[in-house]
């Protein structure tokens, strides 16, 4: 039984969660996690980045309205 999942090296980790902390900051917090996949290329790297950020309080999950429901942004804790 083989799994199919991508293996980032340590320091690809980090870069990563750098470029989604800085794309955070730069858009003013007001961000979804489909914009952030869609700035990086790569969901699997966006959602590694927003749950290890969120986790190391450096971002929180905010909720708000988006045009047709209810969305989730996230800011930077500073």
């Amino acid at each position: 039984m083989s799994t199919n999942s991508i293996q980032l090296s340590r320091s690809s980790k980090q870069k990563v969660m750098e470029l989604v902390l800085s794309i955070i900051k730069a858009r003013s917090g007001k961000i979804t996690a489909k914009e952030i996949e869609r700035d990086l290329g790569s969901r699997y790297e966006a959602h590694y980045a927003i749950l290890h950020l969120t986790k190391q309080g450096k971002i929180r999950r905010v909720k708000g309205f988006g045009l047709n429901k209810i969305e989730f942004y996230y800011q930077t804790i500073e």
